[in-house]
C-alpha cells in the first residue's frame, strides 16, 4: 500500500507524503472517515514511514521492509482493533489492549522506529483513551501511533488534541444485493404493521452472522435509510437511490406509509447506525429498531 495507489483523499496524501519528505514526521496521527479510507490512507502512512528507500515520501514498494509489509510480517508493524484486542469485550477496546501495545512500544524495533495502527479507534473506552495518552505525550523512542476513527467526537478531548488529524472522504459504494433485498423486505414488512417476531426473523440473515455482523448490520441500516428517506421523498421528486430505484414494488409499499411516522423512523434508523458503529451490541439494537419502527 502506498499514498500513489489510493483513489480518493490524494490531497490528504500529498501532503502527508510533502511532510513525511521533508522530515517533519510527528508522533501521533489521527485519521477521521468511513473504514475503507481510513484504514487505507492509515495502511499507506505506515508504510511509507517504515520504507527503507521511500521516493518523494511515499513508500517505494520494492525495499525489503515494503515487501515485508505487503505480505504482513513486518517486525515494526503493530496493529490493534476490536478483533484483536485481548480482553473478552467484543464491543470495546479496553486498557489490557492499550498496556500490550505499550509493552511493545518498549521493545527494541528492528528498524528505525515502530509504527502502531489503533484501528477502530472510537471503541477505545474512556480507561483505555486515559491509559493511551502517556503514549501520546511520550512515545517510546521515534515510535509513532495512528489512530482510526469513524467520529472524532467518540474521543477524548485531550486525545485528539495530541495528534495530527485528517478528515477523510468515503469512496462511494452501492449497496450490496443481499443487503438491499433485506431492507426491501423489512420496509415492506413495517409498512405492512407486521409483528415484532415477523420483523426480527426477515433480519436472521443479519442477526446470525457470524463473521461480521457490525458491517452486516451497518449495510442492511444504510439501505433501510435510503429507502425511507425516498419514501418520504417520492411525492415530490422521482430522484431515488438505487436501492428503490429499481424495486417494482416501491410505490405500492409508499401508499401504505405515513409521512410522520416515516420522518420519526428516519431518525430511529440514522440512531441505530451510530449505536452499531460505536460497537453496541448488533443484536440489541436491531431487535430494539424491530420494536420501535412504525411507518
Amino acid at each position: 500500500m502506498s499514498f500513489a495507489e489510493l483513489k480518493q483523499n490524494k490531497a490528504v496524501a500529498a501532503q502527508l507524503a510533502s511532510l513525511l519528505q521533508s522530515g517533519k514526521l510527528v508522533h501521533a496521527y489521527l485519521f477521521v472517515g468511513g473504514k475503507e479510507s481510513r484504514l487505507q490512507m492509515g495502511k499507506a502512512l505506515a508504510a511509507a514511514i517504515l520504507c527503507g528507500s521511500p521516493h518523494e515520501g511515499d513508500a517505494c514498494g520494492t525495499c525489503l521492509s515494503c515487501r515485508k509489509f505487503a505480505h504482513g510480517n513486518h517486525e515494526d508493524y503493530l496493529y490493534t482493533d476490536l478483533e484483536t484486542a485481548p480482553g473478552n469485550a467484543k464491543t470495546q477496546i479496553g486498557v489490557d489492549a492499550v498496556e500490550a501495545l505499550q509493552e511493545q512500544l518498549k521493545l527494541k524495533p528492528f528498524g528505525p522506529r515502530h509504527v502502531a495502527v489503533i484501528e477502530e479507534a472510537h471503541l477505545l473506552n474512556t480507561a483505555a483513551q486515559n491509559k493511551l495518552l502517556k503514549t501520546l505525550e511520550e512515545p517510546a523512542g521515534d515510535s509513532v501511533l495512528i489512530l482510526l476513527a469513524e467520529k472524532k467526537e467518540a474521543l477524548l478531548p485531550t486525545v485528539v488534541s495530541r495528534c495530527s488529524t485528517y478528515f477523510l472522504e468515503d469512496e462511494a459504494v452501492l449497496p450490496q444485493e443481499a443487503e438491499t433485498e433485506l431492507a426491501r423486505a423489512y420496509f415492506t414488512l413495517c409498512a405492512g404493521r407486521s409483528l415484532f417476531y415477523q420483523k426480527r426473523d426477515c433480519l436472521k440473515p443479519v442477526l446470525e452472522e457470524k463473521n461480521d455482523p457490525r458491517a452486516k448490520a451497518a449495510s442492511f441500516l444504510e439501505c433501510l435509510l435510503m429507502l425511507l428517506r425516498d419514501a418520504l421523498l417520492f411525492p415530490y421528486t422521482q430522484d431515488r437511490s438505487p436501492v428503490s430505484r429499481d424495486w417494482d414494488s416501491f410505490e405500492e409499499v409508499c401508499a401504505k406509509t405515513d409521512p410522520e411516522k416515516l420522518k420519526t423512523a428516519i431518525s430511529a434508523v440514522e440512531d441505530a447506525i451510530r449505536s452499531v458503529r460505536l460497537g453496541y451490541n448488533t443484536g440489541y439494537t436491531l431487535k430494539k429498531l424491530c420494536l420501535d419502527l412504525s411507518i
